[in-house]
């Protein structure tokens, strides 16, 4: 099996534990027993979500400090901006596992926290993707293709659990 597609193979199995929470979720509220009743192997399903989701946006954002960290910067040409835009990254990166870690605490403070620690989330997959962008951290195309995939159905899992919890609310 070549790297190429180990890196899909592990992309696409990597939805199965975003995707099995928002199921139970959604049977749970679609039901009379709401999203209370849902639960993933005894703990409840949007904490089991939240938790998987910041352990993959922590480690996205580590992918991104590696690439930007060990980029090649153009020497004596910084009107590119481009060492600017790899420092950029970096410190972006470190943002993003610190709010990945944030919305694991939050999820204890109130309900309406825990929304928001799923808002956070959210908006860090779309952000790490539109910071990857600009740093070129893969210029395959296929890679894209597979990226932008894997980002839609995240993020069409986070709004899903979204919605659930705004109408429980």
């Amino acid at each position: 099996m070549s790297s190429s597609s180990l890196i899909k193979s592990l992309g696409y199995a990597g939805l199965i534990p975003f995707l099995v929470p928002v199921y139970l979720m959604g049977q749970g509220f679609l039901s009379a027993d709401g999203l209370q009743s849902a639960a993933v192997f005894g703990l409840y399903a949007p904490y089991v979500f939240i938790a998987y989701s910041a352990v993959i946006l922590s480690f996205l954002s580590g992918t991104l400090w590696a690439h930007a960290s060990q980029a090649q910067e153009f020497p004596g040409d910084e009107s590119l901006g481009e060492g600017a835009l790899l420092k950029g990254a970096i410190v972006f990166s470190n943002l993003l596992a610190l709010s990945a870690w944030m919305s694991l605490l939050l999820i204890y403070i109130a309900p309406i926290m825990t929304l928001f620690a799923v808002c956070l989330l959210l908006s860090g997959y779309l952000g790490l993707m539109l910071v990857e962008r600009l740093v070129s951290v893969q210029q395959d195309r296929s890679y894209w293709q597979m990226r932008i995939q894997l980002t839609a159905v995240v993020a069409i899992a986070h709004l899903a659990l979204m919605v659930m919890m705004m109408t429980e609310l």
